[in-house]
């Protein structure tokens, strides 16, 4: 039924609304305190009707809320919503009696019973919390802000990517590697060392397809030779180095070397083992990636959040086609780290390999006058070598949204 009751604007406090009502109200007597005589007043329908239009422009349904329960023991979940009722939101913008509130509450257009029973949902809902749209903007600008600080150091290498890639890749380059890594004495902190001293002794593995170019009997002949880094003049460009630059690239596992080739059912693969000779100064991009019964302390580390978001970014498998300019990013960051931070080598994870049980790191040995040998100035020793076939190629594959 239409309400055809006038309220005044001593019935309302400050607001918006009330300065509406002093605006379109005609003066009349208000029929919901006798001692409000002469104010401006509009009837209640009229005044639900633009309460309904303020509050629509000013508020939406909050944003849902999931909380477990604080009793450890119990495994439950309760669901919200952000924000209050709208009963509530009412009663504290109108700051009016418990009966004008009720009044005006009751006459707020919505869907009607009948569209209900046809599937409609009303707006005002006892079971929906309502929050200010200028919160919800705030919270998201706070949220979109968090998000940034929390991941600037990817989106900082996605613009250096970019630049070198689409760009400039000969001026101002260093300039923002050196934004991006800062100093090497920074890294030198905390129960983790990002740079350090690989050891004499370490045993790396790398490995190489048998065909036309490779052969059992020519490895037979010289082992080092074949599975150490190719000669100048037959220097393809990698992950870590450019064309006729020569670089080592090993894994700290069998598995792993051979997963890096990405070999199919069938292939024959030889796998040479090798030594360091002497100590390697190196950047290890996965140092907070082990395991430890310490490992919060990794977080309180200077550079932390740059290791980890730039060790998700370099290690990030590339489609063969798309080598020779992904790799642009990566190959000039070798570089930098050899000849600023005085690094031999760099060590990232393996794009191709994922089990938990498995050492998963890789190391490129950067550019020596010789990789191989028994004598200075070389790197690493050859230790033995082994032929591995390839029996059998297994995917996994997740349903649903991986994203």
């Amino acid at each position: 039924m239409p309400d055809e009751r006038k309220l005044c604007t001593q019935c309302i406090s400050d607001g918006p609304l009330k300065q509406w009502l002093e605006e379109t109200g005609t003066e009349a007597a208000c029929d919901f305190d006798p001692d409000h005589d002469s104010f401006p007043c509009v009837t209640v329908d009229e005044f639900a009707e633009e309460a309904d239009r303020w509050f629509r422009d000013n508020y939406q349904p909050g944003a849902e809320t999931m909380e477990a329960d604080p009793d450890p023991d119990r495994d439950r979940v309760f669901y919200g919503t952000e924000g209050e009722p709208y009963e509530d939101i009412f009663a504290y913008e109108l700051g009016a009696s418990d009966k004008v509130l009720k009044a005006v509450i009751d006459a707020l257009p919505d869907v009607s019973h009948h569209e209900i029973t046809q599937g409609a949902e009303p707006f005002y809902s006892d079971a929906t919390n309502f929050e200010s749209i200028e919160a919800v903007r705030a919270r998201e600008k706070a949220d979109q802000d968090e998000y940034w600080f929390a991941n600037r150091y990817a989106f900082e290498w996605e613009d250096f990517c970019k630049q070198v890639q689409f760009s400039t890749r000969f001026f101002g380059i260093k300039e923002r590697l050196d934004e991006l890594f800062g100093k090497p004495d920074e890294y030198g902190e905390g129960p983790v060392k990002p740079l350090y001293d690989l050891p004499a002794g370490q045993a790396v593995f790398r490995a190489r397809l048998l065909n036309d170019d490779l052969s059992e009997e020519a490895i037979e002949a010289n082992p080092a030779a074949c599975l150490g880094a190719p000669p100048v003049n037959r220097t393809q460009p990698g992950r870590m180095n450019v064309e006729l630059i020569p670089a080592f690239y090993a894994a700290f596992s069998r598995e792993t070397a051979i997963a890096e080739l990405r070999p199919g059912t069938g292939d024959i693969i030889a796998v040479g083992e090798f030594v360091t000779r002497v100590p390697l100064r190196v950047f290890d991009f996965t140092v907070f990636d082990r395991r430890a019964e310490d490992r919060h302390r990794f977080f309180d580390h200077s550079r932390y959040d740059f290791i980890t978001q730039m060790q998700a970014e370099i290690s990030k498998p590339i489609r063969p086609h798309e080598r020779q300019r992904e790799y642009i990013a990566t190959q000039i960051v070798a570089e930098y780290l050899r000849s600023y931070f005085g690094c031999d080598a760099v060590i990232y994870h393996s794009s191709m390999q994922r089990d938990e049980g498995t050492e998963k790191r890789n190391i490129v040995v950067l550019h020596r006058e010789m990789f191989v040998g028994a004598e200075n100035p070389s790197v690493l020793s050859y230790v033995d070598w082994s032929l591995k076939e390839i029996r059998d190629v297994r995917y996994t594959i997740i349903d649903g949204d991986i994203f």
